[in-house]
């Protein structure tokens, strides 16, 4: 079956790609405490469950009924082999980093980075982890979520994931090591923290006529509800009752996804969507992986070179040249024989032919 891909999927990846480069580029660049780049940076933390949820929406939309059967080897080969390859490179590039400052064991050092970076998912690429949750929740449940109400589904799956979003938000950590740790970073992993997303991208990808209906249908309430959400996002972050900047407040959940319902409308409505934005969408899993070493290299970079940069010009810097050179580095790597299995191939580009064009709201969705 050829995979029914939309060149809507390609403008949200990349606008959710664009946004967690934008906002590691601003932590970055703005070392003190700024309350209104951090307000900024609250936002900007939709695209991590944004760029999830797409990996359930194609799924859901490309193979409605059956899996194919080499669902799972792909999958491995595709996404899970880049991540094991990309965290051993970087609990190495850590535990260069760890030796020299800290005169430590560089083989302790990478010991200790390895497995928490493997096993815990404790580096950036910890949402190859939650989407490979998905992947097993998509095999599992698909032929009961098939029949099951999408409404009863949904509003379950919510349910959860403001509870367990919100235990973690607001009940203090568990007076250890270990408890602190899991409040502070282990709670991101687990699929309830993403639940909603699963059932929602599902959904949304299965009927996906009725989902480009109800947006036009609610289309005041598309645009509007991202501008009053965001506000709430931001009034609980000023207000100090979620003083945290991350993708895993409850906030967070009802932020994240009126904007993956604005992105998609206003991109139903662009007669063609702009070729920059499916040639970074092309690249963009090279880009979450790869783009945070060239972030910290050049950091430390600015740091020996004592230049006075105004963080506005840095964040701009930071910005377009860990996007360039991320992106240079994912070209150089699918050219190189295997390279792709250090950081990811290099995906479908809108003018494939096996992108289709996008179904009519009144029409069932073409079948490849």
């Amino acid at each position: 079956m050829q995979k029914k891909l939309i060149n809507e999927i390609f403008l949200m990846r990349s606008i959710s790609c664009l946004s967690i480069l934008l906002l590691h580029s601003l932590a970055r660049a703005y070392a003190d405490e700024n309350n209104t780049v951090n307000l900024l940076r609250v936002l900007l933390t939709f695209g991590t469950p944004t760029f999830i949820f797409i990996s359930e929406f194609i799924l859901s939309r490309s193979y409605p009924n059956e899996l194919p059967t080499n669902f799972w080897a792909k999958r491995l080969k595709n996404v899970m082999v880049p991540y094991i390859l990309f965290g051993t490179f970087f609990a190495v590039l850590k535990a260069f980093e760890q030796s020299l400052s800290t005169g430590t064991s560089l083989l302790s050092s990478f010991g200790q980075f390895f497995w928490r970076h493997l096993l815990l998912g404790d580096f950036h690429g910890y949402f190859i982890l939650v989407i490979f949750q998905f992947y097993l929740l998509h095999y599992l449940f698909h032929k009961h979520l098939q029949k099951w109400k999408p409404s009863v589904v949904m509003g379950s799956t919510l349910l959860i994931n403001i509870a367990y979003l919100g235990f973690f938000n607001f009940v203090k950590p568990y007076p250890t090591e270990i408890g602190v740790y899991i409040w502070e970073k282990y709670y991101w992993i687990p699929f309830l923290g993403w639940v909603f997303y699963f059932s929602l991208a599902y959904y949304c990808g299965k009927h996906f006529s009725v989902f480009i209906n109800l947006l036009n249908r609610y289309s005041k309430w598309v645009i509007v509800s991202p501008f009053v959400l965001g506000f709430i996002c931001l009034f609980l972050y000023g207000s100090k009752i979620l003083p945290i900047i991350s993708s895993k407040r409850v906030d967070m959940v009802f932020f994240t996804t009126s904007m993956i319902f604005l992105i998609y409308f206003i991109a139903t409505k662009i007669p063609k969507v702009p070729k920059i934005f499916g040639w970074i969408s092309q690249y963009s899993f090279g880009i979450y992986l790869i783009h945070p070493v060239f972030l910290a290299v050049m950091y430390l970079v600015y740091k020996r070179m004592s230049l006075e940069i105004h963080p506005s010009l840095l964040t701009v810097l930071y910005f377009f040249a860990s996007l360039l050179l991320s992106i240079a580095s994912t070209f150089v790597l699918n050219k190189i024989p295997y390279g792709y299995y250090f950081a990811g191939r290099i995906s479908i580009g809108m003018n494939d032919k096996k992108v289709r064009n996008r179904p009519a709201p009144d029409r069932k969705p073409l079948h490849g």
